[in-house]
């Protein structure tokens, strides 16, 4: 079992070395998630290069092989040099969590980096970026674009609010706080993570949360076509992706909240625990896949990030003995699922098996997200394994 699920581990984390440019960033050239998309020609973000170093160095981390760390280091140093005022805060936020934490982590002696980012370098630059999309809304900080409605109108001057591009600030204000020891940047943690726990009122940018749905919407407006999601609605439906990622960001947070915020902690909690359970609840199949925006279609990445989610809450001792005996069944049949459908042979076509169609596997960068996903969950499967029977 252990050499079929490293062999999965080492047949996707190949793809992502041998995808690799000569500038450290993705090459068009061999990687064809990163051509000819939906808008008819080769664009990317780059929001998917973090999640690949996320990835290739909890691979070295775990088999030990320098070709991993090596690419990873270039992934994240070619991603943060890449960054300037105008960049996105999810680019931003992804710069600092995990590009930097985890090439300092793994390179802690690296004189280079420690003069050109540390102190007043890059890193502080790239916080003050971030702080430029600073808002008195009640989303605290602005995606930093505009929103289409349903009949095709751009509202370039209204920030679209979308939940999951601001995990990706949350965790870098996070990172920030604790790798500078900052103040300021953890109050603005705080001031941000108030948007996801606090309940949608329909119309503002009040909150993001949905109780009614039991977990967070994908964004505050009436506006679809977005991401790989096919006539969803924004501000009505939840996302398997967003689960996974709000809890995975919040968590962060709660790891370093001390006294005095014990009731954003306990809000955190419910938050991540509900959500949990929508997920397993509105989006796992009879067979353990996950599907995206409930059970539309199976997705490695969706499966691989219910087995994260799982254990990320499992980890802080915030899943209660009721919740564990329900759900830990299915985390499980998840991780069985995941396994036998990421062997090399078996390996569907963008980690994709589509059943309603109501999902795609585009844009091409979130493809390459969701693999990296895939790995991670598959690396993770022994620790949730390792819980044991409820």
């Amino acid at each position: 079992m252990q050499t079929d699920l490293w062999r999965s581990v080492r047949f996707i984390c190949d793809q992502f070395v041998s995808w690799q440019a000569s500038s450290g960033g993705i090459n068009p050239e061999t990687c064809s998630f990163h051509r000819n998309t939906h808008w008819g020609k080769p664009v990317s973000y780059g929001q998917d290069i973090p999640w690949l170093v996320r990835a290739l160095y909890a691979a070295y981390d775990l088999l030990n092989e320098p070709r991993y760390k090596a690419a990873a280091d270039r992934y994240a140093i070619y991603f943060i040099a890449c960054m300037y005022d105008k960049a996105a805060t999810y680019a931003l936020g992804g710069a600092i969590e995990p590009c930097f934490k985890l090439y300092w982590e793994h390179n802690p002696s690296d004189d280079c980096l420690h003069n050109l980012f540390w102190g007043n370098g890059k890193m502080k630059s790239i916080y003050r970026w971030l702080l430029g999309y600073r808002t008195d809304n009640g989303n605290y900080l602005n995606c930093g674009y505009g929103w289409w409605d349903e009949k095709g109108v751009t509202h370039k001057d209204e920030d679209v609010g979308f939940c999951s591009d601001l995990c990706e600030p949350l965790r870098g204000l996070v990172a920030y706080s604790q790798l500078f020891h900052d103040e300021e940047a953890l109050q603005h943690a705080i001031g941000l993570a108030c948007y996801f726990v606090t309940e949608f009122k329909p119309g503002t940018m009040d909150g993001i949360w949905s109780s009614q749905i039991g977990s967070w919407l994908i964004g505050p407006r009436h506006c679809t076509g977005f991401e790989n999601l096919v006539g969803v609605y924004a501000d009505e439906a939840g996302w398997a992706w967003l689960s996974y990622f709000a809890s995975f960001s919040l968590l962060r947070l709660y790891d370093i909240l001390k006294e005095g915020h014990s009731e954003l902690k306990a809000t955190i909690r419910d938050r991540c625990l509900t959500s949990l359970r929508w997920l397993f609840d509105n989006c796992q199949f009879e067979d353990g896949s996950v599907g995206m925006s409930g059970r539309d279609d199976k997705w490695l990445g969706a499966t691989a990030m219910a087995v994260l989610q799982y254990l990320e809450l499992y980890r802080r001792i915030l899943i209660d003995r009721e919740t564990h005996h329900r759900y830990y069944p299915q985390a499980l049949k998840a991780l069985a699922w995941l396994r036998e459908m990421s062997r090399p042979e078996r390996f569907p076509p963008d980690g994709y098996i589509p059943v309603t169609g109501k999902s795609k596997p585009w844009p091409g960068w979130n493809t390459v997200w969701l693999l990296a996903h895939t790995a991670e969950g598959l690396m993770a499967g022994p620790a949730l394994e390792s819980l044991g029977t409820p």
